[in-house]
């Protein structure tokens, strides 16, 4: 896969939160299911892994792209964290990662940058095979029912020397979110320009390719409060287990 956060991720912080405050859905869940370590394997700049340090959980982070554990690797040193970080394609995490753990992370719409089922497959039950027995597995993305009866542009930032801009087109299977970053302090002037390719996956494909993937305990939820998912969800959460 090309990494397609070469550039973007040492700007990619600049708007914060795609979903709200997570900490107290994870807080909840992860009480709920006595979970003690946890592997986020799509770390990106490391918002999540200082999230789950702060919940005193023992964590470790891993990410395709290069770029993107720069930033994280920079961003927990900065909070005077040392959290073990390395390079790895969540389709193979057996080749990075010999532990297991209680939880496996996936959030902020990073399993949909697949487009395949064989590649979404392979990933989850790389997923899976890095759980202790009945651990959990936690995926998080924006809605496709709701993003594409949002409007096609949507400022997402305008501050004072920054503004964000997203443009989405669909063809049904596929999402394309074209970013557009605009730069306007004494010190910065430029735009940068990206294109996120995602896949379509809504509850029902969830579903299907978890439990294609072996998980056998799934449940899709709309939002951080765990009400049950719909097409008009701003969120789709899938929490899953092997319990067999």
């Amino acid at each position: 896969m090309k990494d397609t956060y070469e550039k973007f991720a040492f700007d990619y912080d600049e708007y914060g939160s795609f979903f709200g405050d997570e900490k107290p859905f994870f807080e909840k869940l992860f009480k709920k299911h006595g979970i003690n370590t946890v592997l986020d394997c799509a770390c990106g700049t490391g918002r999540h892994l200082y999230m789950f340090s702060e919940m005193g959980l023992n964590v470790s982070g891993s990410d395709y792209s290069e770029a993107m554990l720069e930033v994280a690797k920079s961003n927990l040193e900065k909070q005077g964290l040392k959290i073990p970080l390395c390079q790895c394609d969540f389709r193979f995490l057996e080749q990075k990662h010999t532990a297991t753990f209680d939880a496996v992370v996936c959030l902020t719409t990073a399993l949909p940058h697949l487009h395949t089922d064989t590649d979404l497959v392979t990933a989850l039950k790389s997923m899976k095979n890095r759980l202790n027995k009945g651990g959990l597995l936690v995926v998080t993305q924006g809605n496709p029912c709701f993003t594409s009866s949002s409007p096609v542009i949507q400022v997402m930032a305008n501050k004072r020397d920054f503004s964000r801009i997203f443009i989405r087109e669909h063809d049904g299977r596929l999402q394309t979110l074209h970013v557009l970053d605009l730069f306007h302090s004494d010190s910065r002037t430029e735009s940068n320009q990206y294109a996120i390719v995602l896949r379509i996956l809504i509850g029902d494909d969830y579903r299907r390719l978890l439990s294609e993937a072996g998980f056998n305990d799934i449940n899709i939820y709309g939002d951080l409060a765990m009400n049950e998912y719909t097409e008009k969800s701003q969120l789709l959460i899938a929490v899953a287990r092997c319990t067999e």
